[in-house]
């Protein structure tokens, strides 16, 4: 019998649904009852009206789920959680991460149809904008553990992207304010070989060692950082630069990316391999092209033609309760994240490789849809849909965008 725990109430869930229809079949053997023939009296029978279809496309039912699942404060997600298993927290600070970091990347995701003139989501983005900028900063959790990179990372992209529509000018002073708040946070968290990760297990000092820098951290921050750039909030050159150098050093010649520092000279572990790397290898692409050059419009159309072949693997994560439980140790939290930048990458290239790869993209979400309109790829406490979702939704305006 199997000692995972999580098989055993699934087995015992199972059984009990199949006692249940066996017991439903023998009272539907059985006829009407005296009881039953005794409590319709007088009820008239009412067809059941069959459920309706959103037929809206899948962009615009995932806009509508983020703003009827804004909570009251103008954040998103929640720390409830439905499994009696979660990932590692180091303290319950880290629930301020994912809640500020979910709620920016949905405030970014809103930001093309509030553009549009989609009421909703303005007035929805507006709630959040009251959010963002009122929000005390995410610290880290303890020494070793600090998800807060991802909060710094976002709320730096999003007020950057805020600030550039000119759609929230009175808030226009408070969003610089928190830009130039969340970039100083980052730059407290770049470790000393130049790169960015959430954790530093065999150490605990003020900045972190760099052991447990990941390639997709650092390249997630660069890009942030960039958009930053663009309204004139720039990042000192030299930190820039140390941490392109840190995604060339775990760049791989198969065109993959070594998941982190600690496992540089594990090249051939199978999270180091293409079909491993699918997820992070996109926004990795996409950092080396637009801040260095090192990364060629062939690279990219690589990396996205690698995905489309082995995607499989990365479906397999999807939805998955633990990390890396799949195969080349793909896990479920970077499937939605891995899509989004490998749009963005899709959206440098020439046409036709630029509309096939969208419409492919496009499609894999399409299907993966949940019929409330949200997206999920990895049940993070109550955190799981609403960043699947802006995620989801900032992939399909990408590609929007890409096709003109």
């Amino acid at each position: 019998m199997s000692r995972d725990p999580a098989i055993r109430v699934w087995r015992h869930r199972i059984a009990e649904g199949l006692l249940a229809l066996f017991m439903s079949g023998l009272a539907a053997c059985a006829g009407p009852t005296a009881r039953d023939a005794d409590s319709n009296a007088g009820v008239e029978s009412v067809a059941t009206a069959p459920p309706t279809l959103d037929r809206r496309p899948p962009l615009d039912r995932g806009i509508a789920w983020l703003v009827a699942n804004q909570n009251a404060d103008g954040s998103w997600g929640s720390f409830e959680s439905a499994r009696p298993g979660e990932i590692y927290l180091g303290t319950v600070a880290s629930h301020r991460a994912f809640r500020d970091a979910t709620s920016a990347l949905a405030t970014m995701a809103l930001i093309p149809a509030a553009t549009r003139g989609n009421a909703a989501a303005q007035a929805s983005l507006a709630r959040a904008v009251d959010y963002l900028v009122s929000t005390e900063p995410s610290l880290r959790a303890t020494g070793d553990t600090f998800y807060n990179v991802w909060t710094h990372t976002y709320l730096v992209q999003a007020a950057a992207r805020l600030l550039e529509s000119g759609l929230c000018a009175p808030q226009s002073s408070a969003l610089r304010s928190l830009l130039e708040r969340e970039r100083g946070l980052l730059e407290t968290t770049q470790a000393a070989d130049g790169g960015w990760g959430y954790y530093d297990f065999e150490h605990a000092a003020r900045v972190p060692s760099g052991e447990m820098t990941t390639c997709f951290n650092t390249a997630s921050a660069l890009l942030a950082l960039r958009d930053a750039e663009r309204i004139g909030a720039s990042y000192p050159e030299a930190r820039t630069l140390d941490a392109v150098k840190v995604i060339e050093r775990l760049r791989l010649p198969s065109g993959a990316y070594v998941y982190g520092t600690y496992a540089l000279y594990r090249p051939t572990a199978g999270f180091n391999m293409v079909q491993g790397s699918l997820g992070r290898s996109q926004p990795c692409n996409l950092a080396l092209h637009l801040l260095a050059g090192s990364a060629t419009i062939a690279d990219l159309e690589q990396g996205l033609e690698a995905l489309r072949r082995d995607h499989h693997y990365l479906q397999i994560g999807q939805g998955r309760p633990r990390p890396h439980e799949a195969y080349y140790q793909n896990s479920g939290y970077y499937y939605l994240y891995g899509h989004w930048y490998a749009a963005e990458c899709a959206a440098l290239l020439p046409d036709p490789k630029r509309r096939e790869y969208l419409d492919w993209l496009e499609g894999v979400l399409r299907e993966i849809q949940n019929p409330d309109g949200s997206w999920i790829d990895f049940p993070l406490y109550g955190y799981g849909h609403p960043y699947g979702t802006a995620f989801a939704v900032l992939t399909l305006e990408t590609c929007r965008r890409g096709r003109g």
